[in-house]
């Protein structure tokens, strides 16, 4: 490493030695702190939006500051991020109870507002503060959405590029698959199966792949969910048809080492050892955006703020935020871009009357049931103190066993006739506006660790459609003070129906033939107490809980949309050199796990910079 005290002109000559040698210190692509700087881009939140767009934009030549609150996770999360079964077991601070254990290096410790639809309970929403954001403490699940909810989105923002069809090719650009390692996953009970035709051999940089273990106890619920009705998928979950099916789906991990590839792992070190034209700025946050005079004003670079200093970093070109579906508003807010009424409260100067900034916010909620079972789990094994070594020293010399799994199984259905016939005419009119490719119910199954290293079998439904929307406003003028996040859960009818149907769905899983096979006693959660529709709701009220895909609150639209914020290449309406590139800007929730379908639309979005520029 070089030390500060050097002077740039001589850090420059370097760096720019390295380059021309092909390779650069790794000090060198490090900004530094408390100087004023200029680049021609400057991108705001290292999550997967910004990593991907970062990276892209600096591989083309074009110098690049990206800023970022947080550091490099291996080091201030170490393990708990990197090995695949610790992020399901190791990382406490993702506990949604207003209780929850502080991480203040990794999360930003957001707490909603009370939620009257979820029994008053005030819900802690993790959200990844370090290099590769939120891809960095999620359960790495790699899959896509309907075709339908693609061409969905096309249609609402009149533009066919967001079609599923010519948006595949930006999901193949963003990684790369590894087919199973059938002997180590070593399991006859959890087929693979997918098409290849969906991804990309020579894709990009993030590796995508099967995990090199699999967990009994999901194996025998994945039987039962296929006992419903649910039969493997012919394509796997990656083509754009998801309903009437489970699949075992791959993981953002590298087969080679069983480490997670994260935004951060993939696209930035990618970009660090390629490009001398990035400069990352770590524990540095963005607290105002910066616009010039003219008429409609141009965003001209932000006022950063690191440990204490504040300095100013220029974009001669543009400036995007990537700062997520809670603070990507906030920071639009806060300098100047939102309703008229909010900015007006906090005294903040008026750049563009923005009526859906934070507005429109879509948060689906999942429900469970537990029971004991008799088969073993990654938790089980780990977790008893005779047989970890050895699986520490597998994982360690061989990429796989328990340490090397995390979630690798999912199903999605219509909800069937016989636990949907009791729906209001309401719901039913609401749902059916929705094509029947597009998912109502997901369900994936866990494994826990019970007393005397007994197992705990789960099966989780999750609801992508999701008609309460909530909203996210701001408490002070200040990027320091968290922004107030109104998630409004069940405050529309149809979401309570929809639920208390997904609760019965999942217990219709347990009554299964294989599910009674490992089945131990009476159901642990909520317990057999808990019966009528009635009681079902309240439980559904007490203990739902986020799936992590919050999106919405800086919708893509067309111009006049009073809802909309961005157009559909994320640029910020009223105002030039600004967009948006995040989950932020879908308006509503893709059904799937979000990450897949971030990668694709930040890389889809750097290339019309690209062609902008």
């Amino acid at each position: 490493m070089l030390r500060s005290s050097l002077p740039f002109f001589l850090l420059f000559l370097i760096a720019s030695f390295g380059e021309s040698q092909h390779q650069q210190l790794f000090s060198s692509v490090f900004g530094y702190p408390g100087v004023d700087a200029s680049y021609d881009y400057v991108v705001v939140g290292a999550g997967v939006g910004g990593s991907v767009v970062a990276s892209r934009l600096a591989e083309d030549g074009a110098s690049v500051a990206l800023v970022e609150a947080g550091g490099f996770y291996e080091v201030e999360n170490s393990n708990r991020s990197v090995v695949p079964l610790l992020s399901l077991t190791g990382i406490a601070f993702i506990d949604p109870s207003e209780n929850f254990t502080q991480q203040p290096l990794m999360d930003w410790g957001l707490l909603s507002e009370p939620i009257p639809g979820a029994a008053n309970r005030r819900v802690h929403y993790a959200q990844g503060k370090t290099l590769g954001g939120s891809s960095a403490i999620n359960t790495m699940s790699y899959l896509r959405g309907s075709k339908s909810s693609y061409q969905r989105l096309a249609d609402m923002v009149d533009d066919q590029s967001w079609a599923f069809d010519n948006l595949l090719k930006y999901f193949k650009k963003s990684c790369q698959l590894a087919p199973p390692n059938l002997e180590k996953r070593n399991s006859t009970n959890a087929t693979v199966i997918y098409d290849p035709a969906a991804f990309d051999p020579s894709g990009g940089p993030l590796q995508v792949s099967w995990n090199n273990w699999v967990d009994p106890t999901l194996t025998w619920i994945a039987k039962a969910i296929e006992e419903i009705g649910l039969p493997l998928s012919s394509k796997g979950f990656s083509s754009g048809e998801l309903v009437g099916h489970g699949a075992w789906i791959p993981s953002t991990i590298d087969p080679t080492n069983a480490h997670r590839s994260s935004a951060e792992s993939s696209f930035l070190q990618n970009a660090i050892r390629n490009s001398s034209n990035l400069a990352i700025y770590t524990h540095t946050q963005a607290t105002r955006i910066l616009f010039d005079s003219s008429s409609p004003p141009k965003a001209t670079g932000v006022i950063v703020n690191t440990q204490g200093v504040e300095y100013i970093i220029s974009a001669f070109k543009e400036v995007i935020i990537s700062a997520g579906t809670f603070h990507s508003p906030q920071l639009l807010m806060v300098s100047g871009i939102g309703p008229k009424a909010t900015l007006d409260t906090r005294v903040i100067p008026l750049i563009v009357d923005l009526p859906g900034v934070g507005q429109n916010l879509s948060d689906p909620i999942r429900v469970s049931i537990a029971n004991s079972v008799s088969t073993s789990s990654g938790q089980t094994l780990t977790g008893n103190l005779d047989t970890a070594p050895g699986y520490v020293q597998q994982y360690l010399d061989d990429a796989s066993g328990p340490f090397s799994s995390a979630a690798d199984y999912i199903a999605a259905e219509r909800i069937p006739y016989s636990f949907r016939k009791n729906f209001t005419t309401e719901t039913k009119d609401k749902l059916a506006t929705y094509p029947d490719d597009w998912p109502e119910t997901l369900y994936i199954p866990a494994s826990f660790i019970g007393a005397n290293f007994s197992t705990i079998g789960s099966t989780t439904a999750w609801m992508p459609i999701a008609f309460s929307r909530g909203s996210v406003s701001i408490t002070s003028a200040r990027m320091a003070d968290p922004p107030s996040i109104s998630l409004n859960w069940l405050s529309d009818p149809a979401d309570a129906e929809i639920a208390v149907a997904a609760f019965k769905r999942l217990r219709h899983v347990w009554d299964t033939d294989a599910a009674n096979t490992v089945k131990l006693g009476e159901e642990l959660l909520p317990g057999p107490g808990v019966q009528t529709d009635e009681q079902i709701l309240e439980y559904v009220r007490e203990t739902a809980g986020q799936i992590w895909h919050p999106v919405g609150t800086c919708s893509m639209g067309q111009e006049g949309d009073e809802a909309a914020v961005v157009n559909s290449k994320g640029q910020v309406f009223g105002v030039h050199g600004l967009r948006v590139v995040d989950a932020s800007i879908l308006p509503f929730t893709i059904p799937t796990h979000t990450q897949g379908t971030v990668y694709a639309l930040a890389e889809k979005i750097a290339d019309d910079i690209k062609q902008a520029a």
